[in-house]
């Protein structure tokens, strides 16, 4: 067989044997994802929808609504870093938790059962250490794994201690923070042997004793806003001392909701009377930002997108 012969040879069995190459699936892109690092997603009640700002208060979309939008209202908002999902808080028919993916907008089921998830869902956070998912119901706060599992420990959880939990809080520390309508502040280990307070704090501007919202500072602070007749953004120390008011201006934020800090301490704080969206400079105590009017409608729990792959 001559040299072109066997070079003609050669070729078509490269081409056939490239041919027979299994091809892995395409992996999601930053391109592909809905929402991107740093932006904002609010959870619109009265719209019963989860809507997302790009951090400059830009409204790029509305990621997901409801589909009963009779029964059901979203409560509380929780990145889950192991799934890279958005985990939303549902209190409706059943209650349950829905897990949002940041790829295709579509929910699934992340829990659901009507023999233990029987309250009012409020509020989720993902603790730092573990990786694990905390559910206010009101009465109760329950526990479970990233995928799902419930987590039972006698005793301990599910537990009661700290009742109408409006925002839950995983601490750079690895402790969790629970902020309360009715019981002020609540800091807790994460732990499976006891849920005794590390710390606790109330409101001490007369009439303005409830949080819907609070986070952590990129120093260890506490920012809370207080709801009430003097409705208030104060900090605390990271073992919840020393409150210092940041900004306080009623005709501004009216009805404080929800509160997220962003990757360099902006802080976006939802208010329900106006359905605004304000951005407040923890440092000058000014309000810098203000978005969403168009789009909102009863604003309550946000989230930030933190990093992720």
């Amino acid at each position: 067989m001559g040299k072109l012969s066997t070079s003609v040879l050669f070729i078509s069995l490269l081409f056939a044997s490239a041919g027979c190459l299994i091809k892995e699936s395409p992996k999601a892109t930053s391109s592909d994802l809905l929402v991107a690092r740093g932006d904002i997603v609010v959870a619109s009640l009265t719209s019963d929808s989860l809507v997302v700002f790009s951090p400059d208060g830009t409204f790029k979309r509305v990621l997901y609504t409801l589909p009963n939008t009779v029964g059901d209202a979203i409560a509380g908002l929780a990145w889950n870093s192991s799934t890279n999902e958005l985990l939303v808080s549902i209190d409706g028919t059943p209650d349950r938790i829905e897990a949002v993916s940041v790829v295709t907008g579509q929910a699934r089921n992340f829990y659901n059962n009507t023999n233990f998830f029987t309250g009012t869902p409020l509020a989720a956070g993902e603790l730092r250490d573990t990786g694990d998912i905390v559910v206010s119901e009101g009465a109760t706060i329950e526990r479970f794994s990233s995928n799902g599992q419930r987590e039972t420990y006698t005793t301990i959880w599910p537990t009661s201690v700290f009742t109408n939990a409006q925002a839950i809080v995983g601490l750079s520390s690895g402790q969790w923070l629970a902020c309360s309508s009715t019981a002020g502040l609540r800091l807790m280990n994460d732990s499976t042997t006891s849920l005794a307070a590390v710390a606790t704090a109330t409101g001490a501007i007369a009439g303005t004793t409830a949080t819907f919202g609070c986070g952590e500072l990129s120093n260890g602070n506490i920012i809370v806003a207080w709801n009430g007749t003097t409705d208030t953004i104060q900090t605390y120390s990271s073992t919840l001392t020393g409150a210092t008011t940041v900004y306080s201006n009623t005709g501004v934020i009216g009805d404080p909701r929800g509160l997220a800090v962003g990757e360099n301490d902006e802080v976006y704080v939802s208010d329900g009377t106006r359905n605004v969206i304000v951005e407040i400079d923890v440092a000058t105590g000014s309000v810098v930002n203000e978005f969403g009017l168009a789009y909102l409608n009863g604003p309550r729990s946000l989230i930030v997108i933190p990093e992720f792959n």
